[in-house]
């Protein structure tokens, strides 16, 4: 049984400053869940860029998810962008 494909509406984007080669990307997580690893697919505008989920966070509040990815992908990744893992 599957929950449908992982998606995530991102609601924040954090940067650290002991991990500037990553952002950490916030919103809630719907479908199956992801892995470290997993390719996935950024949506912005009309575009579609893709990258590698580098780390995961799992939180309190159900679905509420951080992934890392790369710090290059700040300038495209903002509040409301969509977030697919690549089937």
């Amino acid at each position: 049984m599957t929950n449908g494909p992982s998606r995530i509406i991102v609601e924040r984007v954090d940067l650290l400053p002991s991990r500037a080669d990553w952002i950490f990307v916030t919103g809630v997580l719907s479908g199956e869940p992801v892995s470290i690893g997993d390719a996935v697919t950024i949506h912005h505008g009309d575009q579609t860029t893709g990258a590698t989920i580098k780390s995961i966070e799992l939180h309190g509040r159900p679905g509420k998810t951080t992934i890392m990815l790369d710090a290059e992908l700040r300038p495209i990744v903002t509040a409301g962008t969509v977030i697919n893992r690549q089937q």
